[in-house]
């Protein structure tokens, strides 16, 4: 038996509104669209059964449904999804799609849907639904490793059913626990797998933007990313969206953070121990909150002798406002190499940001500056 499904009603009501708005010679199009697991076949399934219910006459394929409003408008063989264009002409018809191409036909009034995560009560909600009880702190925490994603939360229930990790509580509580290790939630295997491949199947990019985090503690600004990758925020925006794409990450307001802290591990344990450990060097001393550098600036000095001819160079050319890039192309090296370089002038003057370099670099050659 399908359970019933849960956070979704803002999508069934703006269905039944276009369905109501259709009419002949315009066709309504629905596109739902989100990243992988996030229920869009689901919903498909959903909105064909809510449709017969309205009284249309439907037809299915795969990652289709075509409905007529009014079955009565509807003639004998002309039901056929892999044709839309021909009922549209003279039936109000409403054409659902998931991430597929809109009609070739008529105009037709085209919406897109992107589905969301699920909130913590409808997680909650899902879980109770699978499991038939509610579920403690402990595992809705852990369910965020799945972020918000009905099909992988249902994916880890069934893991840590296969692995004997789930315990029922007090029969008077009906409550579902997980089971842990020194006090510790254990992922199943097969969503360890799941979080694994994610990760592999990402671009280079995406994927080395996903294991700099990390090295910081989360959640981490852009900004601070675009530090650590030595690049701008407007170059990392790809990088972002697909790293937030494949749930590895998630939102934070205005920063990024990995769903669950067990994520983090798997990243880890994607990478050797020696590349962990240097991301965690290069970090360098935590930074200073603003407010401390407020009451209590750094000084606008620094030795300059301590750089090597290199990285005097490197520095020069930040002070041009360069991207990593472009200090790449310009020396012939690598960004990874210009990267380099600007951490080692970060730990020796013991500063946080590019901006800073480039206040020392304004403030180099006046009197009293070395």
């Amino acid at each position: 038996m399908e359970l019933p499904l849960i956070g979704r009603d803002g999508e069934i009501e703006r269905f039944g509104v276009l369905l109501r708005r259709a009419a002949p010679g315009r066709p309504a199009v629905l596109i739902l669209d989100g990243p992988p697991e996030i229920g869009c076949g689901r919903l498909l399934r959903e909105l064909a059964e809510a449709g017969r219910r309205l009284g249309a006459a439907v037809a299915t394929s795969p990652g289709r449904i075509v409905l007529v409003r009014d079955r009565a408008e509807l003639r004998p063989g002309t039901a056929d999804p892999r044709f839309p264009e021909r009922l549209a002409a003279s039936a109000p018809v409403l054409v659902v799609t998931e991430r597929q191409p809109v009609l070739a036909g008529p105009p037709a009034e085209v919406h897109r849907v992107v589905l969301g995560p699920l909130g913590r009560a409808d997680v909650r909600r899902l879980i109770t639904a699978r499991l038939g009880a509610t579920a403690d702190d402990r595992l809705a925490d852990l369910a965020q490793v799945a972020a918000g994603r009905p099909g992988a939360i249902l994916d880890l229930i069934a893991g840590l059913h296969e692995e004997g990790l789930l315990r029922l509580g007090e029969p008077q509580r009906r409550q579902w626990r997980t089971v842990t290790v020194s006090g510790v939630a254990r992922l199943p295997e097969r969503t360890r797998v799941r979080l694994a491949h994610r990760l592999d199947t990402l671009s280079a990019p995406a994927r080395h933007l996903v294991q700099a985090v990390t090295a910081v503690r989360s959640p981490v600004s852009p900004a601070r990313l675009s530090e650590l990758l030595g690049g701008s925020v407007v170059g990392l925006l790809p990088d972002v969206e697909e790293a937030l794409d494949s749930g590895l990450l998630v939102p934070v307001g205005d920063a990024l953070a990995f769903s669950h802290e067990l994520v983090r591990a798997v990243v880890e344990a994607s990478m050797p121990h020696s590349v962990v450990a240097a991301l965690r060097h290069e970090q360098g001393p935590p930074r200073r909150p603003r407010a401390r550098r407020a009451v209590a600036p750094r000084p606008l000095t620094a030795d300059w002798s301590l750089l090597s001819a290199r990285e005097l160079e490197v520095a020069e050319l930040v002070g041009l406002a360069l991207t990593n890039q472009q200090i790449a192309g310009r020396l012939g090296r690598s960004p990874h190499t210009v990267n380099y370089h600007l951490r080692q002038i970060f730990r020796k003057f013991g500063l946080a940001s590019r901006v800073e370099l480039v206040s020392l670099l304004r403030l180099r050659g006046q009197p009293g500056v070395r």
